[in-house]
């Protein structure tokens, strides 16, 4: 729906509206609700005239209880309806809404929140009980709002609905007025407010769009949110929200029940969904075990860490013959920045990624511009301090986009570090990773900035490393780190095996020590560590951490030496 999407301030409180005048009973959000009396699934379907009024009702009693433009709210809400509700209202209104996840740490979100200073909070009562036991930001006493229960002194939505008024107002922001704030993972360090203003949210969405492919989707997009930030995005190309069956409090992507999903899947006719690599994976190999195929499902979209050539066949197996599957790169201050279609990276790229080459991400997406500077661990204020490579050369990889959050909310420090400033004030977002455009326009992925080992012999890389030994058939997934060692680092290899091959480590060893010899990228690598498993990130489970993996190994390394 192109012509509901504006250039400067996005509202999708307006979007939803307007699609309940051309299609009152077109279903807006679908709902599991437990099961019936011979084990079948039911649900719950909302259509988008009950989604609209319910929307304009509450956010008439936002404004009585003084939530209104600008102001700052927490949001920690898991997909589902009144969520859907809420989170119009909000909009509707013109708060700022601030996106946290609580797997970034529990201490760690009173942390970063007290420093961005909320006015409010909304969220499921679990979420009530950990703000006051860990002192997320101040009580809330007026501004606090629950959702899908109860919690002493907040707000419900049935206590903040209203009449809803025949032609609501719009909000009186601006397009250089605060949206939202997402948090980053806090996967490389500690997790930084990413703003997002209306302009920027805005354009967000017609990316978002563009990738999904809703403008040219034949029917009304129907997709599945299993990735919690993403669960606007199919209201506002006019779509049904599917909710995934997942208990988002208690589990995370890797703990997801892939039964669960595809069958929620089928029942729904979902057709696209966004998700992290582990879920996609463990959705493939459940499906493929049970023989079972996912006809409307026709688009896939793996985010959050790349999804490999493997995986991406046996999505492209389980769906549907007009199946698509898409790896989306960027990060959370630029979601999303480029795609890569499965059938590309299959019939071309990934044979080359097993010989080291990193992992091609694609193409930029309209109105986004990539750029490759030489690596530098300072300050960059301006781009003409910053030296452009050539393609094919290996540095940090700068994206510039109308989408791309251009500061880190009341944190000038980390905005220095990571914005660069052009001549007539554009801004550059340092996405703190390693890699390079190829003669096609293609960016290669090759890992974090802040990973790369030092090694004696000149850098190595994660993603030009990992890959090579992630092909032998003993090995469900490596991770690259390097350990101090005269002035240097020592690259390691950090193995986890698959389980029936545990107990082989010696053998395995030999072989992937032979196995890194005969490549360039992996020739300087030596020492080979078997860990039970990786620690992975909490948001998506996928991507490595290495820096805390690079603590063990050195550990591991000093008690070789010192036996």
């Amino acid at each position: 729906m192109p012509s509901i999407l504006p250039d400067n301030i996005f509202n999708l409180a307006a979007v939803v509206r307007e699609v309940a005048l051309q299609d009152p009973e077109r279903t807006a959000v679908i709902e599991p609700d437990g099961f019936d009396a011979q084990g079948r699934r039911r649900y719950k379907r909302r259509t988008y005239t009950e989604l609209s009024n319910d929307a304009e009702a509450v956010a008439l009693g936002l404004r009585e209880a003084g939530i209104a433009e600008k102001t700052r709210i927490v949001c920690m809400t898991p997909p589902g309806y009144e969520a859907c509700a809420l989170g119009l209202a909000l909009q509707r209104v013109g708060a700022t809404t601030l996106w946290i996840d609580p797997s970034v740490g529990f201490c760690n979100v009173g942390e970063r929140l007290r420093r961005i200073r909320p006015e409010g909070f909304a969220g499921v009562p679990i979420s009530h009980l950990a703000r006051i036991l860990f002192g997320w930001g101040p009580r809330f006493p007026r501004h606090a709002i629950v959702i899908d229960g109860w919690w002493p002194g907040a707000h419900t939505l049935a206590s903040l609905k209203r009449t809803p008024p025949a032609r609501p107002a719009p909000p009186a922001v601006k397009p250089d007025d605060p949206a939202a704030v997402l948090f980053t993972t806090g996967s490389t360090g500690p997790a930084k407010p990413a703003l997002y203003l209306h302009r920027n949210f805005a354009h967000l969405y017609r990316i978002v769009n563009e990738s999904w492919r809703f403008e040219t989707a034949r029917g009304i997009p129907v997709d599945m949110a299993v990735f919690p930030a993403f669960f606007f995005i199919a209201l506002s190309a006019g779509g049904t929200m599917v909710v995934p069956p997942i208990n988002f409090i208690f589990e995370t992507p890797a703990k997801a029940d892939p039964r669960a999903l595809v069958d929620v899947i089928n029942d729904c006719g979902v057709r696209s969904c966004f998700g992290s690599p582990v879920l996609l994976e463990n959705m493939a190999r459940y499906a493929a075990a049970h023989d079972i195929k996912t006809p409307t499902f026709t688009r896939v979209i793996g985010g959050g860490a790349p999804i490999f050539g493997p995986v991406m066949q046996a999505l492209l197996d389980m769906m549907g013959p007009r199946a698509e599957v898409f790896s989306n790169y960027g990060a959370t201050e630029a979601l999303p920045t480029s795609e890569m279609s499965a059938q590309e990276v299959l019939a071309e790229t990934w044979p080359l990624t097993l010989q080291g080459a990193g992992i091609c991400v694609g193409r930029p997406f309209t109105g986004v511009e990539l750029r490759i500077i030489e690596m530098s661990d300072g300050v960059i204020e301006h781009i003409e301090q910053a030296r452009l490579l050539e393609a094919g050369e290996i540095g940090e990889i700068l994206v510039r986009s109308k989408h791309v959050s251009p500061a880190y909310l009341d944190d000038p420090e980390n905005t220095r570090k990571n914005k660069i400033y052009g001549p007539d004030g554009e801004i550059w977002h340092r996405i703190g990773d390693a890699g390079y455009l190829d003669f096609k326009g293609r960016l290669w992925y090759c890992g974090r900035v802040s990973q790369r080992v030092k090694a004696g012999e000149g850098p190595l890389f994660s993603l030009n490393c990992e890959p090579i030994f992630d092909a032998h058939p003993a090995v469900r997934r490596s991770g690259l780190v390097g350990i101090p060692k005269d002035g240097a680092e020592e690259p390691v290899i950090c193995v986890e095996l698959r389980k029936e091959h545990r107990g082989n480590e010696e053998t395995i060893q030999n072989e992937l020590l032979t196995l890194a010899a005969g490549h360039e990228a992996t020739k300087q690598i030596k020492h080979v560590l078997f860990p039970a498993t990786l620690p992975t990130d909490p948001r998506h489970n996928s991507k490595i951490e290495r820096p805390k993996l690079a603590k063990w190994a050195a550990a591991k390394i000093r008690f070789r030496t010192n036996g």
